[in-house]
Formats: structure tokens, C-alpha cells, sequence
């Protein structure tokens, strides 16, 4: 693709970053919508950036935009220039992390030159930027926001709040004000909310555009970081414990192999609260997300990476990790001090009966008895980095439980004309029926081929 240079102009003393570069299409789509929004007529309004964008960003992260498209210390500037518009798109979307440190201080005061910023106002930017991303996706249609709103799944500000402020945690500790040099050093580590800044950017740019592109539309639902919901397609008011910001950073933290689809496999309220109904569902599905909510109202879970079968081995990899939603939100990722990612057992004499996700079969960082209802996460669990009791109690009570599957339901590892008894391909089936209470009858009647 031919890559043309866009001058940016911002004056700085560092050398230009790579990315400020404009390919070909981009060029045209930034153009366009300047002589759209301009009506040609050289710059574009003030106003006009309020008239057109309301509708798609948050009141504060559009005081922002405005106030660094009108950058110009010194004066009064009323009207946008090109320049200024072409820095917006790249700055947002592909900037360095001085950039987007740029694009955050000539956006907070714009008629003179700031070297800090209030930790306060900082966590309201990284906030309005997330609730926007949900907006664009809501006023794009995109069918992935539509699957899971379509069910009932709804935003929860208090909870975007609170995730907005760990994203922010390592720059509280600096106190009441942030430097420069404070925020771009955050911006070098901080992928996740880098990664939601571009995508609403990137919409903002693709769904002002007249209406009528096809390409255009087909552009916008490319740009997902919320999975498409499968499997709720007969129960339109599903009462999943999760919101929509919930499944946006739940997903953003998944392999990027898994963050296409998350598929709907049991809940309690729904299937009943039954430890194996539960299995029977989420056996051999590939990856899973647990989510728990327990009779104090806290709410966490679990990523497990490898399918769910009955062993007295640990499975799965450093890519499991465990995360509280409330009252906190916070996230634990592996320490690689053990492999005690994933454990299943049944019907053992010598073994723990249940399912435990990191630390020891004694003081689990997510356990959950064989018989449905109860669990533990103990105080302490060295699987996991950072981590700290998940449940109101260590002992605690189930409220309410769902499993998703995320990614691709897994390719069978059976011959695709396989004429072997169901109970003989799945033996997990087989122990599913057992702890349901239903009898073999055909136990010692069928024939087993070699």
C-alpha cells in the first residue's frame, strides 16, 4: 500500500514518530470528511465538531477533541484546519505514547501550555473514552454490541468507573497531579486502553462519513474488541451477572485467537443448580470464562484455557487467569511459580471431588464442591500474581453462576463416521448420567468394537 507522510507539525524536539504516516486510504478518508464537515470551505467550525460528534463521544472526552483541534496557544481560535484534524486521527489511533500524551494536554486547556494534569480529570478521559467506545459500537449497529444488548446485557457505569480506575492504578500512587513524562511512561505499558482508544477513533472516523459506503459499513464491523454473543438466540432477557463493560475488558484480556465469540453454555438460573448439568455442558467446549456471584454479592471468576474433562491432573497454561467484577474489579494473571491452572475430579476416594482453578487442592485460588452450591477461594494463592481472596468468605455460597465458552467450539477428536455407543466415544458422558441418578441399561448388552 502506498504510504504517504502527513506533517504533523507538532513542534517537538524528539523526532517523529513512524507513525505519523497516512496510507493512501486513510489520506482520502480523513480528507473527505474534512470537506464534509467544512463544507470545502477550508476549516471547520467549532460548533460544527459539537453538532456532528455529540452524538457519538462522551460530553468530556469531546471537550477534549475540541480543545485540541483548536490548540494554538496564545489564541482564540475559533475554526479547525486540516493539520489539526489529520494530528487527531493519528495521534488517536496509532500514536506514540508522547502523542498520545499530546493529544490528553493540548485537549485539557488550550490557550496555554500545561505541564500537568489532575489525577482526577485523567481518570474522567480514560473513562469518557471507554463509555464512548460502547456508544460508537451502539450508534455503528454493530453486530456484535447488538448480540449482546439484544439479550438484555446492559452498561454498568459504576462498574466502568471502577475498571477505569485500576487501569489507572499505577498512576494514583503519584497523587493529586500527573506530569508529561508521568503519563507517557503509562502509555507505554497500558495496551488495553491504547488499544479501546483507537477502536474509537477509528469509528468515529468511519461513521461520520456520508452514509450509503459499503465499504465503509463493512470497515466499522471489522473493528471489534466485544466478542459476538452465541447461543442466547431463544432467551431475549438472559440474567447474566456480566455488563457490557464487563465483556469488553474480560475479552480484551483473552488470547487474541479467542475474542471472536463467546458462546453461552450454562447458567443457574436457567439449567438449575446442578454441578452435573453443569459439567455435562461445559465438557470438552474448549476454553471457558466462570463467572460466580456468591450470597454476598461479590462477583468473580475464572479463564480456563484447555477443555474441561475428568483427570487427576492439572491442565491448561499461564494463559488462565482470575478476576474479581465486585465490589472491585481487578484481574490476576499467572505468577508461572506452578502449573495448578485447571483441576477436575469425581467419584475419587483419594482425591478432592470438584473443580479448582490455581493454588493447591487445599487452599484454592477458585474452588467449587461436586456438590453444587458451594465453594472456596482461600486467602492466600501463589498461581496467580497480585491475588486476593476473591469471595465475600473464604467458605462461600453460590447465588448465581454462569460458564461461557469463548472462541470456536474445539474440532472433535473422533473419526467424523464413528459408529462406537455415544457412552463409549465419551466416558464423561457416561459419569454425567451416573451423578444424575439415571441407570446403564444397556451396560453389558452392548457389543464394544476394538
Amino acid at each position: 500500500m502506498e504510504i504517504i507522510t502527513f506533517d504533523m507539525g507538532h513542534g517537538s524536539s524528539r523526532s517523529a514518530s513512524s507513525a505519523n504516516l497516512l496510507s493512501s486510504e486513510e489520506l482520502t478518508l480523513v480528507e473527505n470528511l474534512f470537506k464534509s464537515m467544512s463544507r470545502s470551505s477550508g476549516s471547520i467550525k467549532r460548533e460544527d465538531i459539537f453538532k456532528h460528534w455529540s452524538i457519538h463521544l462522551d460530553d468530556i472526552l469531546l471537550q477534549f477533541v475540541v480543545r485540541f483541534l483548536c490548540h494554538d496557544p496564545g489564541k482564540k481560535v475559533s475554526a479547525i484546519n486540516g493539520e489539526n484534524f489529520g494530528r487527531l486521527y493519528v495521534f488517536a489511533i496509532r500514536g506514540s505514547p508522547e502523542e498520545r500524551t499530546k493529544l490528553l494536554f493540548d485537549g485539557f486547556i488550550e490557550d496555554e501550555q500545561k505541564y500537568e494534569i489532575p489525577t482526577a480529570t485523567f481518570l474522567q478521559y480514560v473513562q469518557a473514552t471507554i463509555n464512548s467506545y460502547l456508544r460508537l459500537q451502539k450508534n455503528c449497529g454493530n453486530n456484535h454490541y447488538l448480540s449482546w444488548s439484544s439479550i438484555g446485557c446492559t452498561v454498568n457505569t459504576r462498574r466502568i468507573a471502577v475498571r477505569s480506575k485500576s487501569l489507572c492504578e499505577d498512576l494514583i500512587k503519584h497523587g493529586d497531579n500527573l506530569t508529561a513524562d508521568t503519563i507517557e511512561s503509562w502509555f507505554s505499558v497500558c495496551g488495553t486502553f491504547k488499544e479501546i482508544q483507537s477502536h474509537v477513533f477509528q469509528c468515529l472516523f468511519l461513521v461520520s462519513q456520508k452514509k450509503g459506503d459499503k465499504n465503509t459499513s463493512g470497515r466499522i464491523n471489522d473493528l471489534n474488541l466485544l466478542p459476538i454473543c452465541k447461543g442466547l438466540e431463544n432467551i431475549p432477557h438472559f440474567p447474566s451477572i456480566l455488563g457490557l463493560g464487563d465483556v469488553l475488558f474480560l475479552n480484551v484480556s483473552l488470547p487474541h485467537e479467542l475474542r471472536k465469540e463467546w458462546r453461552f453454555l450454562f447458567s443457574s438460573q436457567v439449567h438449575g443448580e446442578s454441578f452435573s448439568t453443569m459439567l455435562g455442558r461445559i465438557s470438552m467446549q474448549g476454553a471457558t470464562i466462570i463467572i460466580i456471584q456468591d450470597t454476598d454479592d461479590h462477583v468473580f471468576g475464572a479463564f480456563s484455557s484447555d477443555n474441561w474433562s475428568l483427570s487427576p491432573n492439572f491442565v491448561g497454561n499461564s494463559s488462565c487467569f482470575l478476576f474479581k467484577l465486585e465490589p472491585d474489579i481487578l484481574t490476576f494473571p499467572a505468577t508461572g511459580y506452578n502449573n495448578h491452572y485447571q483441576y477436575l475430579n469425581l467419584h475419587q476416594q483419594t482425591m478432592p471431588n470438584g473443580l479448582l482453578i490455581g493454588g493447591q487442592l487445599n487452599y484454592p485460588g477458585l474452588w467449587l464442591e461436586c456438590d453444587y452450591g458451594t465453594g472456596k477461594s482461600s486467602i492466600s494463592c501463589t498461581t496467580f500474581q497480585n491475588y486476593i481472596q476473591l469471595s465475600g468468605k473464604e467458605n462461600f455460597t453460590i447465588k448465581h453462576l454462569e460458564v461461557w465458552g469463548v472462541g470456536a467450539v474445539p474440532e472433535a477428536e473422533v473419526a467424523t463416521r464413528d459408529t462406537r455407543s455415544v457412552l463409549d466415544q465419551d466416558p464423561a458422558s457416561q459419569v454425567m448420567l451416573e451423578l444424575a441418578g439415571r441407570k446403564m441399561h444397556s451396560e453389558g448388552l452392548r457389543n464394544k468394537k476394538e
